[in-house]
């Protein structure tokens, strides 16, 4: 076999044809779908969109509308936003000890991961119209949201208390994906080990905190961090449920509704409070990232 000397090219001049031609399209796409769109966000950002001018006007808005409502009630919406980030944080510990119940193979854990896994095999849609014809019929859970909210008719829950409308939603569907993700990780555990504590005498306790949860942190910081990164995104299932309405707006509709409705009078504001959120969150992730890590290292089994 002929060797190359250092420096010299392995490809022949065909080659490099073909692979140019192959990188083009995606090279392309980077800069008309991503690079693009985003310097027009950015020029977008420090416009303004009556008089043209360069300036910081369109913050100004961000900051009046998320202080003082202007608009649209954006504290409102800012708020709902961080209630669905916080149910979707709560989701990652509560799956993990749930799975970990599952992987200790508990009493009733077939009927656990039944009753968990089935919401999260209906389409989205679906799962959503079954929801409301739930809550709409005489039947058990009718007359347990009716104690719930002293309401004769669940319907007007979603008028009067939409947010816990879709949160309940919420809840039935993701468990059972949240779920399935970790079981997969903890079902990955060595079962040496497992059986070695189980030789030792620790208790169930004890075994999850110092045996299951170094060995998945990475896992669970990973998930943390995810959602971290897409905390003003967080908007839960209100599109399928309420379209915003009843008090269920969120930062992420407010800007979808604001495209959808082809307000071009918004658009700036709405690239002016991306900016904003963007700012917020990379300083958040990158210490959060720092102060998980001292609880726990990578590790490899």
């Amino acid at each position: 076999m002929r060797r190359l000397s250092k420096g010299k090219s392995r490809n022949t001049p065909r080659e490099k044809l073909f692979i140019i031609a192959f990188c083009v399209p995606a090279i392309l796409h980077l800069l008309v779908f991503w690079a693009g769109m985003q310097w027009n966000s950015l020029v977008m950002t420090f416009t303004n969109v009556l008089t043209g001018e360069v300036g910081l006007d369109n913050f100004r808005w961000a900051v009046d509308a998320l202080t003082m409502a202007t608009g649209v009630d954006m504290p409102l919406a800012f708020a709902n936003t961080m209630v669905f980030f916080l149910m979707n944080v709560l989701f990652i510990p509560l799956c993990m000890f749930f799975s970990y119940l599952l992987f200790r193979k508990v009493l009733g854990h077939k009927f656990i991961r039944l009753a968990l896994y089935l919401p999260g095999a209906i389409g989205g849609i679906m799962m959503a119209l079954l929801y409301e014809n739930f809550m709409a019929s005489d039947g058990w859970f009718f007359h347990q949201i009716q104690k719930l909210t002293g309401s004769s008719d669940p319907y007007s829950m979603m008028t009067q208390s939409g947010l816990l409308y879709v949160l309940i939603f919420d809840v039935l569907v993701g468990v059972g994906a949240n779920l399935l993700t970790w079981t997969s990780i903890v079902g990955r555990i060595p079962t040496d080990l497992i059986e070695y504590g189980k030789l030792e005498g620790i208790t169930p306790g004890r075994e999850f905190f110092t045996v299951v949860l170094p060995l998945v942190w990475p896992n669970f910081v990973n998930m943390l961090s995810i959602q971290i990164i897409g905390m003003f995104g967080a908007t839960g299932s209100v599109l399928v449920l309420t379209q915003g309405k009843y008090g269920t707006q969120t930062l992420s509709y407010w800007m979808y509704s604001v495209v959808l409705t082809g307000d071009v009078n918004e658009y700036n504001h709405a690239a002016a409070l991306g900016i904003i959120f963007t700012l917020l969150t990379v300083p958040l992730y990158v210490i959060f990232r720092k102060v998980m890590k001292r609880f726990g290292t990578e590790v490899e089994y």
